[in-house]
């Protein structure tokens, strides 16, 4: 992964595990093209270009893709990092009303849906050989969150996708990689949890990965905890449903 290679887009840049990589590939000299609702937060640096969008909207994928060809670069690397979790209970009450009806796709389009899109609207411009493309899980991909079924159901899918993507893209030279973090210290795991990781290190575990090419990116507790669900997997999903 040459520092000439190509643009490294990535999504959910804003905050968390998307901010830190953008500050590794900065730091190691690439261009980035960094994505977020809002990229107010991210700093500014000569080899960072920002784009605000949102990732739910069904322009979205249309508007990435003119950007990126109107840069006139080549990807070198995708990483589908963008991600919402929300509680939802299917036993409590409101579960048919429209509010939660529209909460439910949305976290179905940014978690799933535009993970798929965005590849598929990329490819054209991806490096061959030599590209790659992360896509960001969880271990709820493996065993369910009770009170977040929703976010359980489109990791696991996401899971699958990269599986089948990986298979379908080899022929291309095309890396994919699934990205599955443990615990890591963002907002969206505040007040949950002990012995969380930075999103540093997640973000350096995903660039060795890349630049290593193995397919999958799982420090700490996530690499015990696939291993262990290759063998125990009912022990596992009993301790992540009590975590």
């Amino acid at each position: 992964m040459s520092k000439q290679s190509g643009l490294i887009v990535i999504t959910g840049a804003s905050r968390g595990i998307g901010l830190a990589l953008v500050g590794r590939f900065l730091k190691e000299g690439h261009l980035v093209l960094a994505i977020a609702r809002n990229t107010a937060s991210i700093p500014a640096h000569d080899k960072l270009t920002t784009l605000d969008t949102d990732l739910t909207d069904p322009q979205a994928i249309a508007h990435i893709a003119r950007r990126v060809e109107q840069d006139g670069l080549p990807v070198a690397v995708l990483i589908n990092n963008a991600g919402i979790q929300n509680a939802v209970d299917f036993a409590g009450a409101g579960i048919g009303s429209e509010a939660i009806a529209t909460q439910i796709r949305d976290e179905i389009a940014l978690n799933l849906t535009t993970p798929m899109l965005l590849a598929a609207a990329l490819l054209a411009f991806m490096l061959r050989p030599g590209g790659t493309i992360v896509n960001v899980t969880s271990l709820v991909s493996r065993q369910p969150k009770p009170s977040a079924p929703v976010y359980s159901a489109t990791k696991a899918g996401l899971a699958s996708f990269t599986q089948s993507l990986r298979v379908q893209l080899r022929s291309e030279g095309i890396d994919v990689v699934e990205a599955v973090p443990p615990l890591v210290d963002t907002a969206m795991t505040a007040g949950r949890g002990s012995g969380k990781i930075t999103p540093e290190t997640m973000a350096t575990a995903i660039f060795d990965s890349i630049r290593d090419q193995r397919n999958t990116a799982a420090p700490g507790l996530s690499r015990r905890v696939l291993m262990l669900n290759r063998v125990l997997p009912e022990l596992v999903r009993t301790i992540l449903a009590r975590n």
